[in-house]
This record gives C-alpha cells, sequence and structure tokens, in this order.
C-alpha cells in the first residue's frame, strides 16, 4: 500500500518541507516511523513531532492500522502556555 507522507521543517529531524510516497507492508505506525525516518536519513531521537492522519491527530503510541492512499503530515510539536 502506498502512503502520501509531508514532512514539515522539525529542529533535530529534517531541516525543510518534504513530500514522500511510502510503500508499507502492513500498514503499521511502527513501520511508517521506521520507514520514514530511513528515508529521511535521521536517527529517531526526537519525540518533538506530532502525526496528522487525513487531518485527525494520531497519538505515538496510538493502535493505527494505515489504509492504501492515506495521507499523513509530521508537524512540529506546538506546546501551549
Amino acid at each position: 500500500m502506498k502512503v502520501s507522507v509531508k514532512v514539515f521543517p522539525i529542529a533535530g529531524l529534517c531541516d525543510r518541507r518534504q513530500e514522500l510516497e511510502l510503500a508499507l507492508e502492513g500498514g503499521s505506525m511502527g513501520e511508517l516511523e521506521a520507514l520514514l525516518f530511513e528515508r529521511l536519513g535521521a536517527a529517531p531521537k526526537t519525540k518533538a513531532f506530532t502525526f496528522l492522519l487525513n487531518g485527525r491527530g494520531v497519538g505515538k503510541r496510538e493502535s493505527v492500522v494505515l489504509r492504501d492512499g492515506d495521507n499523513l503530515w509530521l508537524l512540529p510539536q506546538i506546546s501551549g502556555g
């Protein structure tokens, strides 16, 4: 299955916006995260990001099954105050 991923600049992860199309076998968030970090050439050290899946916020530990054609955005985490 193919998932479109838009990555926004995130300190410690990437310095520019990127659009990727990733081919997944199982469709798990863990598989997607591993492939994404591999493609970005970054170690998954930073936890300062947020996932939006088809416009809905998704927790990093949430059990989500990705489907063919899903759109995922990787955004810098914003803390309010």
